[in-house]
């Protein structure tokens, strides 16, 4: 049985930013690997390390497709399609549903946070001239230490 796991979503990012965070959360997935990327337009990646065929693991083999519309300059339209890359599947379901709670829940989230984090960092700013030397994850927004190379929070590779 072929399936296909798809999910759309608007976000009010511009279409390069979504782009660039969707390479930055393909890059953090355990075993994930950027096939193709046309940007700032289209990713086709492969991810996961689990072969069993119980179907229901989130991390289970599979290629991910991302496709990137813009909408009218500030605003995105992102389709993505999981397909596993197993031939059996059981427990078609219960795979969906792991894919629509994780892997997709999980990049939505951080292009959620991104916005709310840039609205955030706005806020931020005179108390960053004032000669405070606090830094901010650009992603989720929290606190972290001025030489950290990683968000203690989520995780996400800071520049």
């Amino acid at each position: 049985m072929k399936v296909n796991v798809i999910y759309e979503e608007n976000v009010q990012l511009n279409i390069q930013k979504s782009f660039d965070l969707a390479m930055q959360w393909l890059r953090s997935q355990h075993k994930a690997k950027v096939k193709t990327s046309n940007p700032p337009t289209f990713i086709e990646a492969k991810q996961g390390t689990m072969m069993a065929n119980t179907g229901h693991n989130p991390n289970w083999k599979k290629r991910i497709k991302i496709n990137f519309n813009d909408l009218d300059g500030a605003k995105t339209l992102i389709r993505v399609e999981a397909m596993p890359l197993a031939r059996n599947i059981f427990r078609v379901d219960k795979l969906k549903q792991s894919w629509y709670d994780g892997l997709f829940s999980h990049l939505f989230s951080l292009l959620l946070t991104y916005r709310e984090s840039s609205k955030l960092e706005e806020t931020l700013k005179p108390e960053i001239i004032q000669g405070s030397k606090l830094k901010y994850c650009t992603y989720c927004g929290k606190k972290i230490d001025e030489s950290a190379k990683l968000c203690p929070s989520c995780g996400v590779d800071i520049k």
